[in-house]
């Protein structure tokens, strides 16, 4: 199967149906990522198989829940969910914010080489960033924990806005320690084609926000 082919039914497998020009897109940036990789270790995940399960597949899970028109992604490293996610929707405006220069350099050239002018890349630390209050998502894959993500992240959103963290099994412990601030609206448990592993989407909003 090429890699168009595995991209396009492990989407499909998932109820999320794209377009052609949007998969050939995806394959385009990840053959760049591949390229990429060998010189800088944007990801320690080598094998191209692995990437778009690990990586393309498990960060088109998310688009259901991607509602809003600007969105964040905070820790983004090489793009992952934000680049694959900006890819998907065009109509949409996307941060992708991570304070490794190595990886905001890629999504760079990515954003360039792709035309992916819905993109803004961010070289920062997310304390830093100026656009508080601004976004209908705070999405994020890389926090250790769902406190940390939340004690980074809590002035990013609108009033109304949403915390989307992507974790593995079930973060009982994580959720019981959240800042008092916060509640979990829902958590999605996700089957990601290809990815033999529990994975979740907690959504969590601002206490006020109802």
């Amino acid at each position: 199967m090429t890699h168009f082919e595995t991209i396009q039914k492990g989407a499909q497998t998932m109820g999320v149906d794209l377009p052609e020009t949007t998969i050939q897109k995806l394959v385009d940036y990840l053959a760049l990522l591949q390229k990429w990789n060998k010189a800088y270790n944007l990801t320690a995940i080598r094998d191209v198989d692995q990437m778009i399960a690990l990586h393309l597949i498990d960060s088109l899970s998310t688009i259901p829940y991607i509602q809003g028109d600007k969105i964040i992604d905070v820790g983004t490293g090489p793009g992952l969910p934000g680049m694959v996610l900006a890819i998907c929707f065009p109509e949409k405006s996307f941060t992708l914010l991570d304070s490794n220069g190595k990886k905001t350099r890629f999504l760079t050239q990515v954003k360039m080489e792709l035309a992916v002018d819905n993109v803004t890349v961010a070289n920062e630390r997310v304390e830093q960033h100026a656009f508080a209050g601004e976004y209908d998502h705070v999405i994020s894959r890389a926090f250790a924990s769902i406190q940390d993500m939340i004690n980074w992240t809590l002035p990013l959103p609108k009033q109304e806005g949403n915390f989307l963290a992507m974790k593995g099994v079930y973060p009982e412990q994580e959720i019981q320690e959240l800042p008092a601030d916060v509640y979990v609206d829902t958590v999605h448990s996700l089957t990601v084609p290809h990815v033999d592993a529990e994975r979740h989407l907690v959504v969590m909003k601002r206490k006020g926000s109802e």
